[in-house]
């Protein structure tokens, strides 16, 4: 019986070690920013970050955009081929040189599951079905709105064009809502594990007209070796301030583009093709 007792205790052990070895390996060693770039027209003003999170043996670097705006309609999305469409992408590159776009993002990649939520893009209406993910709604005032998992009732688009909703986004998870950490879902669409790294794509709304945009790269040994955690993005927002963020595609897609340039390494040699970005004009 002790010596049951013993193994026991022993195997605890292991496991309790294992447990800290991880949680300790997952806090870096050094939070830094390796550099900034600046725009501003007067109407538009955009400060870029350059963070680099360093651990023990890996690295991790995202970019962090305060995005300013003087009126709500600078920001707005575009889709591939310019049409609503399951098939159509296109790089995020190409569909914001097309608008004269200073700051783009890859959007929600609506078309991936083209059966489920609500699609709004700039005040049209697109789709109206139920859906299992979280929502993110943006108002004619700029405004953030959230619609947490499971809760948009299907066949109600035409009150939320009603009270001004201009843009939807159905992919999430939702990351921060009324400035608070948002619980992650044991399922969801993607993985929502605190040890999945993945590149990343997510935007924050500080308040009306101040956005942040944050693109984190990964899959790039030596350069940001695995990605960011869902959990690390939370942080991030909240500390920034935002009242509200949200996850968008990530892996392959998650890109930022400044004037026509890329300003991350995506994970492929390449851009890849999305179906929709989020962009941000004079």
């Amino acid at each position: 019986m002790k010596r049951k007792l013993l193994c026991t205790l022993l195997v605890l052990l292991v496991l309790c070690t294992g447990l800290t070895t991880a949680m300790a390996a997952a806090v870096p060693v050094s939070r830094e920013i390796e550099d900034t770039r600046t725009y501003d027209s007067g109407t538009l003003r955009v400060t870029i970050e350059q963070w680099c999170y360093k651990y023990k043996n890996t690295a991790l670097r995202f970019f962090v955009a305060d995005v300013y705006m003087t009126r709500p309609d600078q920001m707005r999305t575009a889709f591939a081929g310019e049409e609503y469409s399951k098939n159509k992408a296109e790089a995020t590159s190409a569909i914001a040189a097309r608008h004269d776009a200073v700051l783009a993002i890859n959007g929600d990649y609506y078309n991936y599951k083209d059966n489920y939520g609500l699609i709004i893009r700039n005040g049209v209406l697109y789709r109206d079905k139920k859906s299992n993910c979280d929502q993110l709604l943006v108002f004619a005032d700029g405004s953030f709105r959230a619609i947490p998992k499971g809760q948009y009732v299907e066949g109600t688009a035409k009150q939320y064009l009603d009270m001004g909703v201009v843009q939807s986004f159905s992919f999430g998870p939702l990351l921060v809502n009324d400035g608070q950490i948002v619980e992650m879902p044991s399922k969801y669409v993607i993985s929502t594990k605190d040890t999945i790294r993945e590149p990343r794509t997510a935007i924050g709304i500080v308040e009306n007209n101040h956005y942040i945009v944050l693109v984190a790269d990964g899959r790039r040994d030596k350069w940001s070796d695995k990605g960011m955690t869902l959990q690390e993005m939370q942080e991030f927002f909240q500390q920034r301030g935002a009242r509200i963020a949200y996850n968008m595609d990530g892996g392959g897609s998650a890109t930022m583009i400044m004037n026509g340039e890329r300003v991350n390494k995506t994970s492929g040699s390449r851009e890849r093709n999305v179906s929709d970005i989020i962009y941000f004009v004079n």
